[in-house]
């Protein structure tokens, strides 16, 4: 029996050592997700490389690679620099391969492949403009066939809808819809809110459905 008591106690050690990498990865991802829910001011750069530090250590989970690759593009949609979008963009798209490897089939990658396609469209929207948008509206087809239940996929659509001008097919009413689809199903995913599992989407959700509101109501007032 004696010579169990080593790989016994190698095992006991392994497993420790396993669960104490487990306890921390949760923490770390869980501080981060908390404080992109809740920070009133947020460095999207700083996040990305936060969730890239953990995704270096963590190579075999997809959620740090997305989070990396969700705020690289949300940097890129708000850049007023030209020629830094396509540089982020890249990053953004080599994080989310990363994560479509980890989690192939995966509704949230295709929502972000759509964001990337659209913020591309801004470095040179004459010869950009259809290719981009027919990418990014294939893109978040394909999200909706993987899950039809992902209220970023109705949120991505509302606003669509909303910044598409009426001539060529956008409407407020349809863009309320959307926001109204996304929200329901943000209220009935609110246990996800406590975990690190995807779950963006109120903060930006209810103000769009304040906003289509009035600007409808305006126009009905004005008819």
């Amino acid at each position: 029996m004696k010579p169990l008591i080593p790989i016994l106690s190698l095992t006991l050690i392994l497993a420790v050592t396993s669960v104490k990498a487990q306890d921390q990865y949760q923490a770390a991802m869980s501080q981060l997700v908390t404080y992109s829910d809740t920070a009133k001011s947020i460095d999207n750069l700083k996040l990305a490389n936060s969730f890239g530090r953990i995704a270096e250590t963590e190579k075999t989970k997809w959620l740090p690679f997305y989070y990396a690759s969700l705020f690289t593009t949300l940097e890129s949609l708000k850049q007023t620099n030209l020629g830094q979008i396509d540089p982020l963009c890249d990053q953004a798209t080599q994080y989310l391969d990363q994560t479509d490897k980890l989690a192939p089939n995966n509704s949230e990658v295709y929502c972000l492949r759509s964001l990337i396609a659209l913020a591309r469209i801004k470095v040179n929207q004459t010869a950009r403009g259809m290719a981009g948008l027919m990418e990014a509206q294939q893109a978040l087809e394909t999200a909706n066939k993987l899950d039809p239940t992902n209220p970023r996929v109705y949120h991505m659509l509302g606003q669509q809808a909303f910044n598409t001008p009426e001539a060529f097919g956008g409407s407020k009413e349809k863009a309320l819809q959307y926001f109204e689809k996304a929200l329901s199903l943000l209220e009935s995913q609110k246990d996800r809110e406590s975990t690190i599992d995807v779950h963006w989407g109120t903060r930006t959700t209810v103000p769009m459905i304040a906003i289509c509101r009035k600007y409808l109501n305006t126009v009905t007032k004005a008819n």
